[in-house]
């Protein structure tokens, strides 16, 4: 047992979602954990967001989470999303799984939740402090020492440590340290659109008013909405528009303007969520952004999760990509006989190249998300995946499979899948993707012709007149 005075000490900059997890697995090693973090501590001083709050775990960080703690502990706080609904402009449905098999699902769950409970479980041990309130001013990479400045009381400090681990999100203050006078890489990708918040309460009795094993999507080409589920049978919803344009956030001045948007994209939601449009106007518009840096380490100082890959959400990858993280890293000091440079090379090595295909998939998955996914072509893809999945078993397995329900590193899930793709052009399966396509295509003209016929039709009671006076 590594006695208190020969244990290596570790700052982590950043008590977040990767920052509490990689003390947890630190101190299960006997290492001495300190935890700085700007913010005061959200278990005793409730914050709010003006982002998305609600995340969902998938196969990625259930694994690195249950290697260090009761799972358990954590499915208690999530809803299973056995899959995607798709609402469409008439208010029809359909119904897309996440998987072919029972346990491919995913989790949905408040991240201030995951975040509290991830605080509570590293401070049992008793070699993990977290100090709040500390923002970090600068990192010596040479000595591992830390300096601070204590938000309440405006005093300077510094630390002293043996490695130093930025875990301090996508502006990071650790990754702007350690590349001053460096030569490094970083890129910063916004994408035209923004979002904001929309909540929708519980029915009576804290019930779901919409199906809560599923993940909502209401796709409008330049506009989108998504719908999480929240265990007090609220949703949390997230609108998605361009920030400029006629159909954007600059076009939507007045509480009127935003009722009439939402009555006439989302007609199905409005009656649902009660007098939302106030609040609406008052919240600032978040961005959605990539970043990809390189390097991730210099000397005793490593990157982890947002700090150097930022990823969208439209995967729901970003935070299991970041817990991932935690349990390669660790992995890599475990070979590297805690010789903190060697296995940060080591982790970078491992992890960039995943990182940057998952930020590459998780953009494309957007526009599939927003304009593709009511596409035919689209539709008998994802049809004729799951034909050959449920032929050849694990033999093909679907992309969203590899990435979601697997831990196959993502840049290799990705060439498996592009493999199991031209096997299959090799094959003709072309062809039949395409008949699968026109058939799908002609479904729906068919079902939009009925909506027409529909609405078009004479009343009741006007075709009863006419039927009475033909028999006069």
């Amino acid at each position: 047992m590594t006695s208190a005075s020969t244990r290596k000490k570790v700052t982590i900059i950043g008590a977040g979602l990767s920052g509490t997890l990689m003390a947890i697995y630190l101190a299960r090693r006997g290492y001495e954990v300190h935890i700085l973090e700007r913010r005061k501590d959200m278990r005793l001083d409730p914050i709010t967001s003006g982002r998305s709050i609600n995340m969902t775990l998938a196969a990625r960080g259930l694994t690195a989470l249950s290697r260090v703690l009761d799972i358990d502990k954590i499915l208690d706080l999530t809803i299973p999303l056995k899959g995607r609904i798709v609402h469409d402009e008439h208010g029809s449905t359909k119904f897309i799984p996440y998987g072919s098999k029972k346990d491919e699902v995913i989790y949905a769950i408040k991240r201030n939740d995951l975040n509290m409970a991830l605080m509570d479980i590293a401070e049992t041990y008793p070699n993990v402090t977290i100090s709040f309130g500390q923002r970090c001013t600068s990192v010596d990479k040479t000595s591992g020492n830390v300096r601070l400045i204590d938000e309440d009381t405006n005093e300077h400090a510094h630390v002293e440590s043996d490695f130093i681990i930025g875990a301090d999100g996508t502006f990071s203050t650790v990754r702007q340290q350690i590349y001053r006078g460096e030569r490094a890489n970083y890129r910063q990708d916004f994408l035209d659109c923004g979002y904001k918040e929309v909540y929708l309460p519980p029915g009576k009795h804290n019930t779901f008013q919409m199906e809560k094993h599923a993940l909502h999507v209401w796709p409008r080409g330049s506009s989108m909405l998504i719908g999480i589920p929240n265990l007090d049978g609220s949703f949390a919803l997230t609108c998605i528009l361009p920030f400029e344009g006629n159909r954007s956030f600059a076009a939507l001045k007045t509480e009127a303007e935003v009722l009439a948007f939402f009555n006439g994209h989302f007609p199905d939601v409005t009656p649902l969520i009660g007098d939302f449009a106030r609040c609406f106007l008052q919240k600032p518009v978040a961005m959605f952004l990539t970043t990809k840096a390189y390097p991730w380490h210099d000397r005793r100082v490593v990157l982890l999760g947002d700090a150097c890959h930022t990823v969208t959400p439209f995967y729901g990858q970003g935070m299991n990509a970041a817990f991932e993280d935690c349990q390669v890293l660790d992995g890599c000091l475990d070979e590297n006989g805690d010789d903190p440079e060697t296995a940060f090379a080591q982790f970078q090595a491992l992890r960039k190249r995943n990182t940057d295909a998952l930020a590459d998939l998780s953009i494309e998955n957007y526009f599939e998300l927003r304009d593709k996914v009511r596409s035919p072509l689209l539709i008998a893809h994802k049809k004729m995946d799951m034909i050959l999945h449920g032929l050849l078993a694990d033999s093909w397995l679907p992309l969203y499979t590899l990435i979601t329900h697997t831990t196959i590193p993502y840049a290799d899930a990705i060439e498996r899948y592009r493999r199991q793709c031209r096997t299959a052009r090799l094959m003709g399966m072309d062809l039949a993707l395409l008949a699968l396509a026109g058939w799908i295509q002609g479904q729906q003209a068919v079902k939009q012709f009925a909506e027409l016929f529909k609405q078009a039709s004479p009343p009741e009671q006007f075709v009863n007149k006419f039927e009475a006076s033909k028999s006069s």
